[in-house]
């Protein structure tokens, strides 16, 4: 889940009565969501861990570190997980009858031309570094669909489940097929996993009524079929990936696909609906299909398996603007002992939207991600051989303007206005190889990828 500032801040007011076109964004509010469902948690500094340089700063701010080496012949991937977190889309396009926002008398839209530029600039850079394929560990989307919190009408009423579930679908007709066309103009193709944002972001559950959250509890499985109808299915209606559990509710949305001679990836459904509530875990079929697909690697002597899900494993991590969400039981969870009796090398994560390394149990955890409407937008390019892993995380430094905002289903929209006028920096690296045991060694890392102890 992404936290928001809710309402303008007084300096940015000043900022803009002063005629400032663009700032930096601010530290977020902690009293509340833009879609007000509950207070941002206030999480204190570790005890047991002392700050660092690195901890002390947002990832806009740390320093370059230099560049990793080029390995020739690697197979190349671009890992971006919360990319872009948030709905932009043109919705004025298509001959769409356009809507406008009674309380400012201006067209509903989410993009506008800064936007584009932007995004173009972005996934240029990302396509810049000689691979077609862009793994996203969730969060594609605000996914905040079947509300209408500005009463503009876009996606139709929402004043019952049926009208919420139709205004669902129509705003994921939208945003699923413009996120999609974006990686395909550069000639890119997306490997995506579910994440909170796809099935209306956390929470799902609150000790008081609430129409708006029982209404996304109940009807997660209809929003993950979704999903997979845009981002999982074939032009024909076959899914994309054949290699997928054959039963329980992760059917649609859990996968695997052998990028590469040298990497299997697997992806994994994080999310499941049990006990009248949605729990951070996998389900049961899910878990046994897991763990065949490991064997078969196995059999099949693969270099190197990589797992992605939506959350990382522990909470220890670094985390800018997230609610912090977790795999249930970390490493004491089935699914960690799975990984680590399966072989598994590296677990990539998304949700925080910063960037953490941990090697537990033989396998490395990678958390990253980031949110490019706040000007910190962030990739990892990977590259590997068959004895031999590169990392490289680039960190954007983007300009935002909030002076007005575009339009989203929830009551506050994404900053109206983000360039990011220069290349990325590499602000983390890590360079791993295969030891003849078959394991994991760190040669070298730097700055942000330097591993937490």
């Amino acid at each position: 889940m992404t936290r928001r500032p809710l309402g303008t801040l007084l300096a940015l007011l000043i900022g803009s009565a002063l005629g400032c076109s663009a700032v930096t964004p601010p530290a977020p509010s902690a009293s509340a969501t833009p879609g007000g469902d509950y207070p941002a948690p206030t999480v204190a500094p570790s005890p047991t861990r002392p700050s660092s340089s690195v901890d002390d700063r947002k990832p806009r701010d740390r320093p370059p570190v230099p560049a990793a080496p080029d390995l020739p012949g690697a197979y190349r991937f671009i890992s971006a997980p919360d990319f872009l977190n948030q709905d932009v889309a043109d919705l004025t396009a298509d001959g769409r009858k356009p809507h406008v926002v009674k309380q400012t008398g201006e067209v509903a839209n989410s993009t506008n031309r800064d936007y584009e530029t932007a995004l173009d600039r972005v996934i240029s850079e990302m396509a810049s570094h000689g691979t077609r394929d862009v793994l996203v560990a969730g969060d594609l989307v605000e996914g905040r669909w079947g509300r209408d919190d500005s009463k503009a009408g876009v996606f139709g009423p929402v004043r019952t489940e049926s009208q919420r579930m139709r205004a669902w679908r129509r705003a994921a007709d939208v945003y699923y097929p413009a996120y999609r066309q974006r990686f395909a103009d550069h000639g890119l193709r997306t490997y995506p996993a579910v994440g909170d944002h796809e099935v209306g972001d956390d929470p799902w559950r609150t000790r008081r009524p609430n129409a708006w959250i029982d209404f996304k509890r109940r009807h997660v499985p209809e929003f993950k079929k979704i999903f997979a109808e845009h981002m999982l299915t074939r032009a024909d209606g076959r899914p994309r990936f054949t290699d997928r559990p054959r039963s329980g509710p992760a059917r649609r949305t859990a996968y695997a696909v052998r990028l590469d001679a040298d990497v299997l990836l697997v992806t994994l459904d994080v999310f499941e609906r049990r006990g009248g509530d949605v729990h951070l875990s996998v389900d049961a079929q899910q878990l046994k299909w897991f763990k065949g697909v490991l064997r078969q690697a196995r059999k099949d002597d693969v270099p190197w398996v990589m797992v992605q899900g939506h959350t990382p494993m522990t909470r220890d991590v670094r985390h800018r603007n997230s609610s912090q969400l977790s795999y249930e039981k970390g490493r004491r969870s089935d699914l960690w002992k799975a990984m680590v009796e399966g072989g598994v090398d590296v677990y990539l994560s998304g949700e925080v939207h910063d960037q953490t390394v941990l090697q537990r149990d033989g396998i490395l955890q990678v958390s990253h991600g980031s949110l490019l409407y706040r000007g910190e937008a962030s990739y990892v390019v990977g590259q590997v051989s068959a004895d031999r892993l590169v990392l490289e995380n680039h960190q954007f430094r983007g300009v935002v303007g909030f002076e007005d905002r575009l339009w989203t289903t929830s009551r506050q929209g994404a900053p109206g206005h983000i360039s990011y006028p220069r290349p990325s920096i590499v602000t983390g690296t890590l360079e791993a190889s295969r030891t003849r045991d078959g394991g994991v060694r760190l040669d070298a890392t730097g700055g942000v990828f330097t591993p937490r102890r």
